[in-house]
């Protein structure tokens, strides 16, 4: 791409998100560093690890249950809402998520933890959720501040992944964490647009998208959030409506939704995000949906994760579709002239609710 070309785009993307996407290698390299020094509190029972967190910052609890959720004896629950389930008590460890540090719901739960003795850890930039956690004497895991919480995936996922290595319910090695983000680095330069344009596949497809609402599909497996991922990042990044859903649920509702009339459904996009080692069954409902739908779309894509076969390229393929879903998101801002950075929506939103207290 020229360097017009490039100019332009950043006119656009004046917050830079496209040079954060990039980042996400570096931010999953240093987070697995960051993590060899901190001193997680030895597990007391074998019940479910809870994760509060909201929006950007629960993420990564969402992808840490998928990748783990085959194998691990351990269940890793995301609870986004003002309180923790019944069952939490002094046997059930608690980590607070809250990249800003003042995510309200998240302060809540810790509360909650504290009051029913949790044994709790909190995941923050510094904001009142790390400073509740010192005066309480609870663990912090601090992590870089200064960038939106969808822009810092790396440092909200890569911490948890070490907590379940280190609490020993999925084990992860320097060399799987060195692969994947190998393989990222790898990617992103595919994606980027500073080489040849022509050769992104994320920057075809959001021009493919331009216009349209993106209904995004994939298994209940490995890539069961990859798809919610892609959601969000179309929604605050490109401002676009967007829509996700799971295979084999999907066959069983949604689908019949499809035969809505055509000038309502002109507008979906379906982008199907696959896994090679999605279950069989997933695989073969899968592919016939994408026959069944292709033609009543106004596109369709098929996105294929990559990255080696088996339980040591899990983290690989799994991060790919991320990436590709990221990069693709900020392209299609660009398009639609929308700086992928600002949510003034949210912060309005967020603005209302404090005047009413």
């Amino acid at each position: 791409m020229s360097q017009e070309d490039l100019l332009r785009h950043y006119r656009v993307d004046a917050g830079r998100m496209l040079d954060r996407v990039i980042q996400l290698p570096d931010q999953i390299e240093q987070s697995w560093r960051m993590m060899k020094s901190f001193k997680a509190p030895a597990l007391r029972g074998k019940g479910p690890v809870i994760v509060c967190g909201m929006g950007g910052s629960a993420i990564g609890a969402r992808l840490l249950r998928d990748l783990i959720r085959q194998e691990s004896p351990v269940a890793v629950v995301l609870e986004s809402t003002y309180a923790l389930p019944a069952f939490a008590g002094k046997t059930t460890p608690v980590v607070c998520v809250s990249y800003s540090g003042n995510t309200e719901e998240v302060l809540s739960c810790l509360h909650n933890a504290l009051m029913r003795s949790c044994p709790t850890i909190v995941l923050t930039s510094g904001g009142a959720l790390a400073d509740e956690a010192d005066l309480a004497g609870v663990p912090v895991i601090r992590i870089p501040a200064g960038m939106p919480p969808r822009a810092a995936l790396g440092y909200l996922f890569v911490p948890l992944l070490a907590l379940a290595s280190k609490w020993g319910f999925y084990a992860v090695s320097d060399d799987d964490v060195d692969a994947a983000a190998r393989k990222c680095r790898k990617l992103a330069e595919g994606h980027s647009i500073s080489g040849d344009a022509g050769g992104s596949r994320a920057l075809q497809l959001a021009k493919r998208l331009y216009g349209k609402t993106p209904l995004v599909y994939s298994g209940d497996g490995l890539l069961a959030s990859a798809s919610r991922r892609w959601k969000c990042q179309f929604n605050e990044n490109a401002k676009s409506m967007a829509f996700d859903n799971n295979f084999p649920e999907l066959g069983h509702n949604e689908i019949m939704g499809w035969s809505t009339p055509e000038r309502l459904r002109s507008e979906y996009f379906l982008v199907l995000l696959r896994d090679a080692e999605d279950h069989p069954r997933v695989q073969r409902g899968m592919e016939a949906a994408y026959r069944m739908l292709e033609p009543l779309a106004s596109g369709a894509v098929l996105i294929e994760s990559e990255g080696e076969r088996g339980r040591a390229g899990r983290l690989s393929r799994l991060l790919s579709v991320i990436l590709f879903g990221d990069f693709t998101s900020v392209f299609l801002a660009v398009e639609y002239g929308k700086d992928p950075t600002p949510i003034e929506m949210i912060d309005r939103l967020k603005d209302e609710l404090r005047t009413e207290e």
